[in-house]
């Protein structure tokens, strides 16, 4: 209790207020069982409480060294606040003083339970942090902290979980904050608007911002606060002397990778900087200094790199999570075989096996996992290709050192989450700012660009010898097609309350997919699982294909019935709009019951009106065939391969 008016000071300091009084009012908590109840304001929850079970069972001892100059209360307040946040009997405390003078080393020697190393001369960050790293406890993990960190409940606990959470985990970062309660470090990226420097990911967004609390692999780890696993320590060695101040913990991060270990984020582990937000930016000579011998080292590898096989074919991995029946990875095959066919070294690899209802006929790799992909993809120069956001982690993960991570994004996938919040955080997180983009329509393309990131589009294309006017096939004057799905983002309820506000007799509904369940009115037939051709058929005899989804990254099938000639009516779903004009080649109504069945009913009783939006409908899917969309794909990886990965700005506000 004797720090307890210095505490309270601290925490109206850094904190404000508010926290003081909510801290004052939990404070008798701390003397009961409930006090591993209480996350003390700092957002940890369920995260920190599972740490801490996890710690108790698990945990092992670690040394942690702090390096120090001349901040003998700093360092005292830190050592304080590891005590109250972890076990005596798990951590061991080195200061490293970088000859700070008599006075300082003796305020660092009255600091009980601690070893002080003291350096005989100024030798820098990176010197004085290594004489704390040699005298690490054998066998000890390290973290190594900055003296102006306080770190918060679970801090150590969440830290050593994350990094031992795999074998090839050698490095892990935490959260820190500033004294503002908002983010000083989520991650390390290229500084998106000076590229010669690094930067913190999510600066200056709230502590508790989604996106930022996504656990995940990053370029390094900051030197404020990172975690070396034992091993990792003995296979990376220490800090390069040879930078005077800054970019070491960079540099360590790529070495890191370089020898196949692995450097994560743990948004769980959180701990204060007290760093100012408003701290000044000019860089001195120093910094100048170890710019100049960081770029000379790493260049090469943030430069243009090589993504040609043995044979100087360019090589193009895409990744996938599985090969099931779907329009998204239709689009996928279809890249693969239309670069396949001019001559690419192209490559599926996916955790399942090649697809057994598209005829793929490029080599397929399957893997058990993805840390198996990972490891066999990593040492590849190749354009490394993700296809959906759970794919995005491993393919960036394989791309760190060697090749180039292009992510086709062909919808943004927050989409599919409107009821999982954390599922469209995680999904906001797996838009890196170190991905090349390609992307399938401008609304795609434009909300990339809203967070920042610069995308290049290439739409999906038809396949004219399977999707075309069949002759001989009578089209019928009373029949209404449309996808038969549960997924809400079609929006079949409104297909069917369009269809049930028809005046009767009403023409039959036919629904076509996986899920003949969902016909269940008299009047409407369901298709299961029909071929390529037998839609091809479905649609050359509806009067009209109805689309009535509530979004879109683009809506191929629409474009499919335009190209075999069925009359359309869609409603705007973002990403139909490259292509879909209103009483031009479709009729787009509004997305209610009424105004989709009078679009219906206009398109059934007016022959001329249909012949008219086929008609338009067929050369516009003449100008989405497969050929003139793998010229440009083609272009598009050309350019990639030849030039440098540009740094972007990226927003998530």
């Amino acid at each position: 209790m004797a720090g307890l008016p210095r505490r309270i000071y601290l925490t109206y300091r850094y904190r404000g207020i508010r926290q003081l009084v909510y801290r004052t009012v939990i404070f008798p908590l701390r003397l009961t069982p409930l006090d591993r109840l209480v996350g003390l304001g700092d957002g940890s929850g369920r995260e920190t409480i599972q740490a801490l079970r996890w710690y108790q069972r698990y945990g092992r001892p670690v040394t942690i060294v702090i390096p120090s100059y001349r901040d003998a209360r700093l360092v005292r307040q830190l050592v304080a606040a590891i005590r109250r946040t972890t076990q005596a009997d798990r951590v061991t405390i080195i200061v490293a003083d970088d000859a700070s003078g008599p006075e300082h080393v003796a305020a660092l020697r009255a600091i009980d339970g601690i070893q002080v190393l003291v350096g005989e001369r100024n030798a820098g960050f990176s010197a004085n942090a290594n004489r704390g790293l040699r005298a690490a406890n054998r066998g000890d993990d390290v973290v190594l902290l900055n003296s102006d960190v306080i770190p918060r409940r679970g801090w150590l606990a969440a830290l050593q979980r994350a990094a031992t959470a795999r074998p090839e985990i050698g490095i892990a970062g935490a959260k820190l904050l500033y004294p503002t309660n908002r983010i000083q470090y989520g991650g390390t990226i290229r500084n998106p608007t000076a590229p010669e420097w690094f930067d913190h990911r999510y600066r200056g967004k709230p502590a508790d911002w989604g996106p930022a609390n996504v656990p995940g692999p990053t370029l390094a780890a900051t030197g404020a606060c990172m975690y070396i696993r034992r091993h990792a320590l003995e296979t990376i060695g220490l800090f390069d002397e040879d930078y005077p101040m800054g970019y070491e913990d960079v540099d360590y991060g790529l070495r890191a990778w370089e020898h196949g270990l692995e450097v994560v984020y743990a948004p769980s582990a959180r701990l204060d900087h007290l760093e100012s937000a408003t701290r000044g930016t000019v860089q001195g000579a120093r910094e100048l200094e170890s710019q100049r011998v960081f770029w000379k080292r790493w260049s090469a590898v943030f430069g243009a790199r090589a993504v040609h096989g043995p044979d100087s074919r360019l090589r193009i991995v895409y990744v996938t999570e599985s090969t099931i029946l779907g329009g998204g990875h239709r689009v996928v095959f279809e890249h693969l075989n239309g670069l396949h066919a001019r001559g690419y070294d192209v490559q599926l690899w996916t955790l399942t096996d090649g697809p057994d209802w598209f005829e793929l006929r490029c080599p397929v790799r399957t893997f058990a996992d993805y840390d198996e992909l990972v490891a066999a993809l990593a040492p590849l120069d190749a354009i490394k290709v993700a296809t959906w956001w759970r794919t995005a982690s491993p393919v960036w993960r394989a791309s760190v050192i060697r090749g180039i991570p292009l992510y086709l994004v062909q919808d943004i996938e927050t989409s599919y989450y409107a009821d999982a919040p954390s599922a469209r955080h995680a999904v906001l997180d797996s838009y890196r700012p170190e991905f090349r983009y390609l992307t399938t329509s401008a609304w795609n393309r434009d909300h990339l660009r809203e967070l920042g990131l610069g995308s290049e589009v290439v739409s999906p294309g038809i396949d004219g010898a399977t999707f075309h006017p069949t002759s001989g096939v009578e089209r019928r004057a009373d029949m209404v097609l449309a996808l038969g799905r549960s997924d809400p983002l079609k929006n079949l309820p409104l297909t069917l309350a369009a269809w049930r506000a028809l005046p009767e007799p009403r023409p039959e509904l036919v629904l076509f997919g996986s899920e003949p369940e969902l016909a269940n009115d008299p009047g409407v037939r369901y298709v299961k699982n029909p071929t390529d051709a037998e839609v091809n058929a479905l649609l050359n005899q509806a009067t009209v294909f109805l689309q009535t989804s509530a979004h879109e990254g683009f809506c191929l099938p629409i474009l499919e019935a335009m190209a075999a000639g069925a009359a359309v009516v869609c409603t705007d779903a973002d990403g139909n709009r490259d292509f879909c004009v209103d009483n031009e080649n479709c009729l787009m109504p509004a997305a209610n019951p009424t105004a989709v069945a009078e679009a219906v009913a206009r398109m059934l009783s007016d022959p001329a009106l249909a012949a008219r939006l086929r008609e338009a409908g067929i050369r516009t899917a003449a100008g989405y065939g497969w050929p003139s969309r793998i010229d440009l794909l083609e272009h598009v990886m050309n350019e990639i391969a030849a030039r440098p990965a540009p740094a972007r700005r990226q927003h998530f506000g």
